[in-house]
């Protein structure tokens, strides 16, 4: 059984405790307070004209700036002459936003005297990092830093810079600490400042980056970072690619790059130096084999001709790359030397001796997999080759292993419903032979054949996407236990449609970067998030994925996305409980403070009615009293409207639902063409 914290009360208190109502951020923004002392007058009119003859070289910009138009100039001293004497009143020509944080500062300095430093100008992701430090600090605030580049006199510094070997941070690992009255962000060269930046804002500041252009900022009264302060981290694996969602370009800067994750497959935008790049793999995951030898539907891979002819191709590929301005190890960093998806193997005499002694077809798959790695990275220093253990290939060999580079992508085809290493599937699994206890053998027998390993992970129903998988509650446990058996990188897949796709993304990001999260830390994630996406009344959907949890706990073994619905949950569960869903997500709706919290309650039922009415269609439609009829007939009808009207995506491929209504079948039979209940 899966096992759920209660933690109301914490997260309640926790929301209290920062959001605390606070006046303006005028309070620490006062226009011409050149010196910042506190008071506009003579002075800052003389500390003005000083430093635009060029005799001062620093004074706090922003409050220098008089007319907020990004430049300090004779124009800002004139309009400040203006003001001393009393001919105009800068704060009503020029008045200052409301800000949701009174005053932020680093060892008891008001942020507005420091300038960000960029140590290494050349490296394009520190200054996108410091571009987002400033835009960033401005919103929450109101203060509006510069940006000096190589080096700067200023006494007050924010300085960004590259692991200087000092620490072991790797591409993607930070440290912040205050010394002195200066904040350092020090960070892995590729990425490791960009996301000493976030972690910054979202931990000390009180930014919380969600997803698609969601963020929330609490307000505070005054953020401090002491002297003293240090803050390291590096994220547990190497590897974090989630693509439960196509991300053009904006949303992979939204979701992917906020959320510190560093796979970009499918996601063009992070092939790019300001964004640090991303661990790119050239070509698909499960057929690189249906590319790279192309004539043969089951290549031989003892033969000498499909090494030659599939390793020719590779460095095809990699040399066209390279001549449209791709670079190793940055924007080409992986490329995928695996089977075909389709499970046919060679039977040749020496593959079939080959597979009889190792006991797996990937016996056959690791040396000629190890040969091209050797060849490759030998070529083109900086390529790491990956391949896939993806159906049979999923049984490990019993004495071949892959070169330490090589990445192992094993393709996680387990229970949904259990918790992996609780024991709880039954012998034998679900109807398909899949169960956690067989998974479970199969890649820890691989954890002793390879030196890197990534886990395939569906944590959504692809191919019935109104019908969520119940494994909120279980995909904290999953994932630690990957991450404490040799996991080096995760690829999530998933498709969103009207459930709680965006969330299962959210909760992965902050798991993969961090296995030392405890539980409590884990729901604390889902219930803020929860806040944020459906409002004060976030406790009803709390409440209901509760009940999701439970009645996917009456049903046995789970596969992601080959079952049908009603093998996920239960349907009598649902019949019974109807009612009692449709009541909270009604309370959850009532208690919205915006039309977008109530859009997003109303965007979320469509799955929860699209299973009741599956569920009751028998009881409540066919069988009925009049009245029953009726209200079922109405309810019915409705919710097809409304997904017609939002547009939700149904399958993996259709977006609504391709037929007209009809009371002739249940919404299951409309939608997927299979019986209402089992």
């Amino acid at each position: 059984m899966k096992k759920w914290i209660c933690s109301l009360l914490i997260v309640s208190l926790l929301f209290t405790a920062v959001t605390v109502s606070v006046p303006a951020g005028a309070a620490s923004f006062l226009r011409g307070d050149v010196n910042g002392d506190g008071e506009v007058d003579a002075l800052d009119a003389f500390e003005l004209v000083r430093y635009i003859a060029g005799v001062s070289d620093w004074i706090q910009h922003d409050l220098a700036d008089v007319d907020g138009d990004g430049d300090v100039t004779a124009y800002d001293s004139f309009e400040l002459r203006r003001h001393l004497a009393d001919l105009i009143d800068l704060s009503q020509v020029y008045p200052v936003l409301d800000t949701n944080v009174g005053e932020i500062t680093i060892a008891g300095n008001n942020i507005g005297k420091y300038t960000i430093l960029v140590q290494d100008p050349e490296n394009a992701n520190i200054r996108f990092a410091a571009t987002e430090l400033q835009k960033y600090v401005k919103e929450a605030c109101g203060r509006t830093l510069v940006i000096a580049e190589g080096a700067c006199s200023d006494p007050y510094q924010i300085i960004l810079c590259a692991d200087d070997g000092s620490r072991s941070l790797g591409d993607d690992g930070y440290s912040i600490t205050v010394s002195g009255g200066t904040l350092t962000i020090m960070g892995g060269a590729a990425r490791g400042v960009m996301y000493g930046v976030y972690e910054l804002l979202e931990e000390y500041f009180g930014y919380r980056f969600l997803g698609y252009n969601d963020q929330v900022l609490y307000t505070a009264d005054t953020v401090d970072l002491p002297n003293g302060l240090r803050d390291e981290q590096v994220p547990t694996v190497r590897y974090r690619c989630i693509t439960i969602d196509p991300f053009a370009n904006s949303y992979t800067y939204s979701s992917v790059i906020k959320r510190k994750l560093s796979g970009c497959t499918g996601q063009p935008s992070m092939l790019c130096p300001e964004y640090g790049y991303g661990i790119e793999r050239l070509f698909l995951n499960a057929h690189s084999m249906d590319y790279f030898v192309p004539d043969s539907s089951v290549p031989c891979l003892s033969s000498a001709e499909t090494y030659e002819t599939c390793l020719a191709n590779m460095k095809a590929l990699l040399d066209q790359r390279i001549a449209a301005g791709g670079i190793v190890g940055k924007s080409i960093t992986e490329i995928s030397c695996s089977y075909s998806a389709e499970g046919k193997f060679c039977a040749c005499a020496e593959c079939s001796a080959t597979y009889q002694a190792e006991g797996s077809q990937a016996g056959v798959l690791v040396p000629f997999v190890n040969r091209i790695d050797n060849t490759l990275r030998e070529e083109y220093p900086g390529i790491r080759v990956i391949t896939n253990a993806y159906g049979d290939v999923r049984i490990p060999p019993k004495n071949v292993v892959l070169n330490d580079e090589v990445a192992l992508l094993y393709c996680w085809n387990g229970c949904a419903n259990h918790l992996i290493g609780s024991g709880e599937c039954r012998e034998g699994g679900n109807s398909l032979g899949y169960s956690n206890t067989k998974e479970e053998a199969y890649y820890l027998g691989w954890t002793e054949h390879c030196a890197q390993i990534y886990v395939w992970y569906y944590p959504t129903n692809i191919y019935y996407l109104l019908c969520p998988q119940p494994n909120l509650a279980n995909l904290y446990n999953d994932f630690i236990w990957f991450m404490e058996h040799k996991a080096t990188g995760f690829y999530v897949v998933g498709t969103t449609g009207s459930s709680f796709e965006d969330l299962d993304a959210y909760l992965i990001s902050n798991l993969i970067w961090d296995a030392g999260m405890t539980e409590e830390e884990y729901i604390l994630h889902m219930e803020e998030y929860l806040r944020a996406y459906y409002g004060p009344g976030w406790s009803y959907i709390y409440t209901y994925i509760q009940m999701l949890t439970q009645a996917g706990d009456e049903m046995g073994c789970v596969l992601n996305d080959f079952e049908h619905p009603f093998d996920i949950y239960s349907a009598a569960y649902f019949a019974d409980h109807f009612d009692e869903m449709q009541t909270l997500f009604a309370q959850a709706s009532a208690a919205c403070e915006t039309e977008q919290e109530r859009e997003n309650i109303r965007r979320l039922s469509v799955h929860m009615l699209f299973l009741g009415y599956s569920a009751t269609y028998e009881s409540r439609y066919k069988k009925g009293t009049e009245e029953q009829r009726s209200a079922y007939t109405q309810g019915y009808r409705a919710w097809y409207d409304m997904v017609q009207e939002l547009g939700i995506r149904t399958t993996y491929n259709t977006t609504g639902i391709e037929k007209a209504f009809s009371l002739a079948v249940s919404p299951m039979q409309l939608v997927y063409g299979i019986d209402g209940q089992r």
